[in-house]
């Protein structure tokens, strides 16, 4: 397991809490799709430096679709923000990546590594609190309130 892999499943691993949710925006460049962002802190609120949680929900092309981005970003230095740990919430039934495995509905991300398929109860475009609760649960971050976007 290599270095990088291994901070982000200890970051993962630290009881955290999202702070200054900003509620969903529209997105100018996505029509249709909203973003929303909170900062993390560790248990003692201790703002863990360039470490935010987003949350995206992308229009669908299909309406009877969706497409769920739950997400840890960091920033590191001067190097741009990157994606440590997401979840991507579609169909069951639609081809969501294409990498060294091929997978079907949701999935989860760590760092570079190839991804995981997630077929856990209440991960699923008709559960948006299912989704939600799972990936906090998994990433350690205190439940706080999220406005149901669809």
């Amino acid at each position: 397991m290599s270095d990088e892999i291994t901070e982000i499943l200890n970051l993962a691993a630290e009881p955290k809490i999202a702070h200054n949710w900003s509620g969903f925006i529209k997105r100018p460049n996505h029509a249709g799709s909203v973003i929303g962002s909170a900062q993390l802190s560790d248990a003692n609120n201790v703002f863990l430096p360039g470490v935010t949680l987003e949350i995206e929900v992308k229009a669908p092309i299909v309406t009877a679709r969706c497409l769920f981005l739950f997400t840890i970003m960091r920033r590191k230095g001067t190097v741009p923000r990157n994606r440590i740990v997401q979840l991507e919430v579609c169909p069951k039934d639609k081809r969501s990546h294409n990498g060294v495995t091929v997978i079907y509905g949701p999935h989860l991300h760590t760092g570079d590594d190839e991804p995981t398929s997630v077929d856990e109860t209440g991960v699923n475009c008709d559960d948006w609190e299912g989704s939600l609760a799972w990936f906090l649960r998994r990433i350690n971050v205190q439940p706080f309130a999220v406005e149901k976007p669809c």
